[in-house]
């Protein structure tokens, strides 16, 4: 009953809240991203970078030109050096609030291991948190079919992945969607089902009449949303169920699968992805990597030699534990990276964030999202220390089904 007694709380909250005026940030922008089918990735850069030039608002601290070039979708082609021959593509799809930034890092690698990557942008991301308020899931699963049947006329060999929200809408191409197949599917903590207020998100529809918004976070981020809409709420209500649904309908899947997710993530149940992996998905190239505390055993009931663990407990780097936010990104990434602007006091847990700042290097420890207290301070891991081991089974399982051709 608490996440219910939460979740009315915030609506009454929301109902005052709408009698206010907006400010620029959290209402919609002049225009929106439709889903027109792609003939020309470059041209659909440009007229991305046009739309994100229109509605961005930028946020304080960094140039509002680089933000514009971080939030853009991108396609990296395989290295120099790389042999001709049959070509092998990846369409990544990121998560709710996030943008293309979240792969740079995976993108990177791929293409030095000559796999193509394209990605795409949302609809409602990437500018400002009020044109989340408009956004759907509709137009997301169009966008992301559109940029799909795109990269399988450029490429021999077409797989797809996501990142949360993206990889449930990945998954729901996947398993069901009319166009041509994915020749394997990775997702990356993919929503699949929610942790938290999962059971309530079928209310958020009914929330939206008393306000746009859930909670308006100070935004500090230039490639991700802090706030958060009653509208976003039902849209990846809408994607998981359809998720869940494609699943659901099928006792054996064959689609090749590789699965990453952490043990503490605050918003994936990883017991969901964990059953549907060992029960569900069949084929006997898949793989699953794990990141957990591994001085706690693994449950029998859960055994499977297909899933490999690493360990996230990390005392010598002041790290607890991984967040959802923290598995694609590498080290040395310019953001979320060891020393890089976002690295400390990106959503601190039980400490304000002027307090935060103040701790030195030595109390400052790094966690998921916990609302509970916790002997030491903490703050949202934002990097993976095993980015290159996560980077290199992913390039691993899609060199091993190369020879699936997508019809």
């Amino acid at each position: 009953m608490t996440n219910l007694r939460n979740l009315l709380v915030l609506l009454a909250l929301a109902s005052t809240a709408a009698c206010a005026t907006s400010t620029q940030l959290y209402s919609p922008g002049p225009s929106t991203l439709g889903a027109e089918p792609v003939t020309d990735f470059d041209r659909y850069v440009e007229s991305v970078k046009a739309y994100v030039e229109t509605n961005l608002v930028p946020v304080e601290g960094f140039d509002r030109g680089q933000q514009v070039l971080w939030n853009l979708p991108y396609r990296l082609a395989p290295a120099a050096g790389c042999e001709s021959g049959d070509s092998t593509g990846i369409l990544l799809v990121h998560g709710l609030s996030d943008s293309p930034f979240v792969f740079r890092d995976l993108a990177r690698y791929l293409a030095d291991r000559c796999i193509e990557v394209r990605t795409l942008l949302l609809q409602g991301h990437g500018t400002r948190p009020g044109d989340m308020v408009t956004a759907s899931a509709k137009v997301w699963r169009t966008q992301v079919r559109n940029h799909f049947v795109a990269l399988s006329r450029d490429v021999d060999r077409a797989f797809i992945g996501g990142f949360s929200l993206g990889g449930a809408l990945a998954t729901g191409y996947a398993l069901g969607e009319a166009g041509p197949r994915p020749a394997g599917l990775v997702a990356v903590a993919p929503a699949w089902q929610l942790n938290g207020l999962r059971d309530y998100l079928w209310l958020a529809p009914i929330a939206d009449v008393f306000g746009d918004f859930v909670e308006k976070e100070p935004e500090l981020n230039p490639v991700k949303y802090e706030s958060f809409s009653f509208n976003a709420g039902s849209q990846i209500g809408d994607v998981i169920s359809a998720a869940q649904s494609r699943i659901n309908q099928q006792e054996s899947i064959d689609i090749p699968l590789f699965l990453a997710a952490t043990e503490a993530d605050s918003v994936i149940n990883l017991n969901y992805l964990v059953t549907q992996f060992r029960e569900r998905f069949t084929n006997s190239g898949n793989a699953m990597m794990i990141f957990r505390d591994t001085r706690e055993p693994w449950p029998d009931t859960q055994a499977d030699d297909r899933i490999r663990f690493l360990n996230s407990y990390l005392p010598d780097s002041n790290i607890l534990e991984f967040s959802h936010q923290s598995l694609l990104i590498a080290p040395d990434n310019e953001l979320y990276g060891l020393g890089a602007p976002l690295q400390r006091c990106l959503e601190p847990n039980n400490i304000s964030l002027e307090d935060c700042r103040q701790l030195s290097k030595k109390d400052l420890w790094f966690s998921a999202w916990h609302d509970t207290e916790r002997p030491v301070f903490t703050s949202r891991l934002t990097y993976n220390p095993w980015f290159d081991d996560l980077a290199q089974a992913i390039g691993s399982f899609i060199q091993a089904n190369e020879s699936t051709k997508a019809p």
